[in-house]
């Protein structure tokens, strides 16, 4: 597959199928994800592969998100923070996010879907979880398989022209919306909920979240 045509027709997937997943299929992904990018070319990302249905149940136990819990394969990418003083821009983030990026390109062009997931629990608990040293950062998290059904495509919202501009921004001025700033208390809220209750709410509001999308 083209480069330009992965790029038009990748999409989130969260259904997958049982099929399981072909050999050297994993090493081509982890492989495309260490060519990305990085701050000052430290290559530190550290990737953990997860098919074990157990830790996928602690993640979601923990509060992350449900398509974790249902979904065949899982990578957790991780950033070594301690080789950069960037706080500003958190550059490792940054690193990190390219290198999946890449990775989910991959998994569309070889066939399989993907799906890019940051509605996790805590850090410290998913330090405890897969026994993370301090000075690595988990960045965000990949659901990943062979796609239940073909995807439709996702026409872009915007045209370039109207999201392109020359040496200055030069659109009108918007607010943030009180909804956004409601959400980021909710967020705050949930994080300090007992796990039972976390276990509760995170289906019914994936089930949402997945109506929305499909």
């Amino acid at each position: 597959m083209e480069l330009g045509q992965a790029i038009k027709e990748r999409r989130s997937i969260r259904r997958f199928s049982k099929q399981s997943l072909a050999k050297g299929i994993l090493e081509k992904i982890i492989e495309a994800g260490s060519y990305a990018p990085s701050h000052c070319d430290s290559q530190a990302w550290k990737f953990i592969f997860v098919d074990d249905d157990k830790i996928k149940e602690k993640i979601f136990a923990a509060g992350g998100s449900y398509i974790i819990k249902n979904a065949p394969y899982g990578i957790l990418i991780l950033y070594n923070t301690a080789l950069s003083d960037n706080l500003e821009y958190r550059d490792w983030i940054q690193s990190g996010s390219a290198a999946i990026q890449n990775m989910l390109l991959t998994i569309h062009g070889l066939g399989l879907g993907g799906c890019w997931v940051c509605h996790l629990p805590d850090k410290r608990i998913l330090r405890k979880i897969f026994n993370i040293p301090q000075a690595y950062s988990p960045v965000a998290y990949i659901i990943f398989g062979y796609p239940q059904t073909q995807p439709l495509k996702m026409p872009r919202k915007y045209k370039v022209d109207e999201i392109l501009a020359i040496n200055k921004f030069n659109w009108p001025k918007e607010k943030i919306l009180f909804k956004i700033y409601f959400k980021r208390a909710l967020k705050r809220i949930y994080f300090i909920l007992p796990v039972f209750i976390k276990k509760i709410i995170m289906p019914l509001t994936d089930k949402l979240v997945k109506k929305f999308y499909n």
